[in-house]
């Protein structure tokens, strides 16, 4: 039997049943014409949760958001024209993080491409150098149906396995855009096949055994060290490194990015006061590694990275696909490999243990000699000392938590100042480009996405940079605390050698806001509070996870008093951490 249909509506269908059979949940979408076609079809499927937002830039980090929790695939439309590259920022924090995005804008046909037709662009690969597919699928045709089938398919297994992160399909559509403005008979019995379920198999390849036994052989007796990343392990990863650990004696140091820093299951052998550990020479001179594993990330605060660079240690990356994470460039062996495996099949080995439990201890009571001198220093009131802010914010937090810590100043803190814990506790951060914009859309996205409270700590310009996602807070009633940290301006510039420059520095860098965020909150009909003390910072974060809406704790706080409360407190636990290195026999 022949029916009437549109050519573009059937060609989407096709397109967006197949992504929900493969299990595409979430779509985030911006109102435009040309892009009316995917919109309905998304619309229209039962099977999909959709999100609307007015700006594309907030619909980008939402989804962003949401691929992160979940760690599934989320759907990006767009219209065409300038609105193809406000979700760009967004797509290269997936790229550089490997988040699953599939990102899908219409376009106007390629023979109106450079022809002053309005809301044309070349949108042909546009994110070219973030993306790790794309596909310019043409126009409608209605015998190729299996093609753009084939599309989703292929769209769905990049995004999340084969080469993890964002995907980019164009899609050209000519009027008319509607259902029920029909274009074409066709034949109902020849498209029901292009609706069937069925499965995509996906195959993995192992390393054999004799490469561990090699591997074992290197690193054995030998003094190592292990480095977690920012990148998202799971509790079997956590399970294995632990064990790794042991074996090999090697401490972990885990990045304040990492939530590995957290839970009830939380190791003596993982150390969080690295930052403040390698700034003593004494101990970098001594104590320098032979080997370095790290999995996930590279380091988020300048002194590790600086530690890596100067390091003479054999160095090893390992993660999934191959990923060169490594700005000092010194790291000569990158293995492609499961970091959760990798860990297993050396544990597995029926070998001795190393002979390394000296290297250990010494890496071990360090840290713990960090941390009391940490206690002690930051017991001291200091109100509203930055720093202080983390250290507070943890000790008040409920246990499962979700954690989202934005760009700049607040994650070198966090990095710096934030210990080990056995609360449970989520750490969610956009590191790939580390940009500070769309942070707000995209914690509000993981607080959507969760039944556990949701945190947000982040600076006075990276929340005004994003004072449109708001808007999501109360169109889908998220609840999030954002506790705002106003030093009104760019605050981490006051710790970089231009703010020896006072004559452009503080119009320049620095450029302070001094706005009323207040009234803002409670235009996106949002709680606010101003924060004058610890006890009250620690009574309204008890109140607000309980809250069922946004939720903004303002600090206002003094960028150079800050600066120098660090600087004396790394001064000081560096002086007490060489006493104990030359007391000790190695």
């Amino acid at each position: 039997m022949k029916i009437q249909v549109n050519s573009n509506i059937l060609w989407c269908d096709v397109f967006t049943n197949r992504l929900a059979q493969l299990g595409v949940k979430d779509v985030c979408i911006s109102a435009g014409s040309r892009s009316t076609s995917l919109t309905l079809s998304f619309n229209m499927n039962n099977n999909f949760s959709i999100y609307r937002f007015v700006d594309e830039r907030s619909s980008a980090f939402f989804a962003l958001g949401i691929a992160k929790k979940t760690k599934n695939p989320v759907v990006i439309v767009t219209t065409s024209g300038t609105a193809v590259a406000e979700i760009y920022p967004a797509i290269i924090e997936a790229f550089y993080q490997r988040i699953p995005l599939i990102v899908c804008t219409a376009d106007r046909p390629e023979y109106l491409i450079n022809s002053g037709a309005n809301q044309t662009i070349n949108q042909n690969n546009i994110y070219s150098n973030h993306i790790r597919y794309f596909i310019n699928v043409g126009l409608p045709d209605l015998s190729k149906l299996n093609f753009v089938r084939k599309i989703a398919e292929d769209s769905y297994s990049v995004s999340l396995h084969k080469n993890r992160g964002p995907v980019h399909i164009n899609f050209p559509f000519e009027k008319p855009f509607e259902p029920n403005s029909y274009t074409d008979f066709i034949n109902q019995d020849k498209t029901n096949k292009f609706f069937v379920n069925t499965e995509i198999v996906l195959k993995k390849n192992f390393n054999d055994k004799l490469s561990f036994i090699k591997i074992n052989k290197l690193m054995k007796n030998k003094k190592g060290l292990i480095f977690v990343g920012s990148n998202g392990f799971d509790e079997i990863f956590e399970k294995y490194l632990i064990k790794f650990s042991e074996k090999y004696f090697y401490p972990i140091v885990v990045d304040g990015a990492s939530s590995l820093r957290f839970g009830k299951n939380i190791n003596k052998n993982i150390i969080d006061n690295f930052t403040t550990i390698i700034r003593s020479e004494l101990f970098k001179k001594k104590f320098d590694p032979e080997i370095i594993i790290q999995f996930g990330a590279a380091p988020t605060s300048n002194v590790v990275l600086e530690f890596y660079k100067n390091s003479n240690a054999n160095k090893f990356i390992i993660n999934d696909y191959g990923d060169y994470l490594d700005p000092s460039r010194t790291t000569r062996n990158v293995i492609k490999f499961s970091p959760t495996e990798f860990c297993k099949n050396l544990v597995e080995l029926n070998e001795e243990k190393s002979d390394n439990k000296l290297w250990l201890k010494i890496f071990i009571e360090a840290n713990e000699l960090i941390e009391k001198e940490k206690e002690k220093y930051f017991s001291k009131n200091n109100f509203p000392f930055e720093s202080k802010i983390i250290t507070e914010f943890l000790k008040s937090i409920p246990n499962n938590s979700n954690v989202f810590v934005s760009n700049s100043l607040p994650i070198r803190d966090f990095d710096f100042f934030a210990s080990k814990s056995k609360k449970n506790i989520e750490i969610f951060t956009n590191r790939g480009a580390s940009g500070i914009d769309g942070i707000n859309s995209t914690a509000l996205a993981i607080a959507h996405k969760s039944k556990n409270p949701t945190y947000l700590i982040i600076g006075d310009l990276s929340f005004f940079h994003d004072l449109n996602g708001l808007y999501a807070s109360y169109k889908y009633n998220i609840p999030l605390t954002i506790i705002l940290i106003n030093n009104n301006g760019g605050g981490i510039f006051e710790s970089l050698p231009v703010s020896n420059y006072e004559e452009y520095f503080k119009e320049n860098f620095i450029m302070p806001l001094n706005m009323n965020f207040k009234k803002i909150i409670e235009t996106y009909r949002g709680e606010y509070k101003k924060i004058k003390s610890w006890n009250q910072f620690s009574l309204e974060l008890i109140k607000s996870h309980k809250s069922k809406k946004l939720t903004v704790l303002e600090i206002k706080t003094n960028a150079k008093k800050s600066k120098a409360l660090r600087n004396n407190f790394w001064h000081i636990a560096v002086e007490h951490l060489n006493n104990y290195i030359n007391e000790i026999k190695y």
